[in-house]
């Protein structure tokens, strides 16, 4: 996870940034020129942590090797345990029912993942298309500028940017992260019924035979079955308990990669306070010559 660890680096320095700031009062042109430079930082770290995130390297290895299956599995209401019912051994059921507990737990509606993914991914969209124009615009604006003025103004702007880009690629990282926890919940999914079905191919000969040998045995079978029915099932209900807390354990590593992007953003933000500090006051006292100077390099 260095991709985490970068992010987690580049959060701690918003702080620092912060305290001198408020400590000495109007922020410093080096200070601007080293929020600049984290700004660069964390669109860079941003942008690995949503790679990370859309390529699914928070998984665990035991759920990296599963097959990948569609987001829709979250809706399946299939029961593995009906086969039971078939074969005639529902009598069954209530004994192995917690095998498809983790199933109730984890289904849900595809839709409440998609949608609020495709929000956030529109919002990306969205701040890029501002970040393109304004800088189309600065290009247009400046094409005939020269000296200090052209180089200043492009600096200032190249910051902006590279801040809005940033807010679109946390959106963005968010949109990665809603679908690939969505798709690995649906994963999990698929797991625990293949699983469930697993034990119940394993169950349904012993019972059936069982069954059939009843009427000679006054039942007797019956009773020597169940047990070993059951210990099938509490074998399969460890197993499915283990995938549990794969996901689990890979929850908590893409959350503490969100951490991360949250930790970049608040860089970000505080490198655009300088930047709009500087914009505000100092420039503020000085923008006649400021504007004087942009015309003379025409």
């Amino acid at each position: 996870m260095n991709t985490t660890a970068q992010t987690w680096e580049l959060a701690e320095t918003a702080p620092q940034s912060q305290t001198e700031t408020e400590a000495g009062g109007s922020p410093e042109p080096g200070e601007a020129r080293r929020s600049a430079v984290e700004i660069n930082t964390a669109l860079a770290d941003l942008r690995l942590a949503g790679d990370a995130v859309g390529n699914k390297e928070w998984l665990s290895v035991e759920l990296a090797g599963e097959p990948v299956v569609s987001i829709d599995m979250l809706g399946s209401t299939a029961s593995p345990l009906s086969a039971l019912v078939s074969a005639g051994c529902d009598f069954l059921i209530p004994m192995i029912s917690f095998l498809e507990e983790p199933l109730d737990q984890l289904r849900g509606e595809p839709d409440s993942v998609s949608g609020p993914a495709g929000e956030h991914d529109g919002c990306s969209q969205q701040a890029n298309s501002v970040a393109d124009d304004y800088e189309s615009t600065v290009e247009e604006e400046t094409g005939e500028w020269s000296g200090e003025a052209k180089s200043d103004y492009a600096e200032t702007a190249t910051k902006l940017t590279d801040g809005v880009k940033s807010i679109a690629e946390a959106a963005m990282t968010n949109s990665k992260a809603m679908i690939a926890a969505g798709e690995v919940v649906a994963q999990v999914v698929d797991i625990v019924t293949r699983l469930i079905t697993e034990a119940v191919g394993k169950i349904v000969p012993i019972m059936t035979e069982a069954i059939a040998a009843a009427p000679a045995t006054f039942g007797a079978s019956i009773a020597q079955a169940i047990p070993q029915c059951v210990a099938i099932a509490v074998d399969y209900g460890g197993r499915i308990a283990a995938k549990l807390g794969e996901l689990l354990a890979s929850g908590e590593n893409l959350v503490k990669l969100i951490d991360g992007v949250l930790g970049a953003l608040d860089v970000v933000k505080e490198g655009l306070s300088v930047i709009g500090d500087l914009a505000g006051g100092d420039s503020s006292g000085s923008a006649a010559d400021t504007q004087s100077t942009g015309g003379d390099d025409r």
